[in-house]
């Protein structure tokens, strides 16, 4: 019964490990987006006469995901050279 125990703690550990040894998504990448999203709003909502929730966060959305998409591709090009 203790070996069965054993064999269990050792599939746990190598499964944490496992999560451990994933790349993580760069702080710049998160930071770019976000900031770029913010700034679009902001653009968007002062641009825009009735600032509607719908016309402002769909362009900061998708520039901010184009962004943080770019800057996660190129820092991940970056380090694979």
């Amino acid at each position: 019964m203790p070996a069965r125990v054993f064999e269990q703690g050792n599939v746990m550990n190598s499964a944490s490990q496992g999560n451990r040894s994933q790349p993580k998504l760069p702080r710049i990448a998160i930071a770019s987006g976000l900031i770029t999203a913010f700034i679009t709003a902001g653009a968007v909502s002062w641009s825009t006469p009735d600032g509607n929730l719908v016309v402002t966060l769909v362009p900061a959305l998708a520039v901010g995901t184009a962004v943080f998409g770019l800057v996660l591709w190129c820092s991940r090009r970056g380090e694979s050279e």
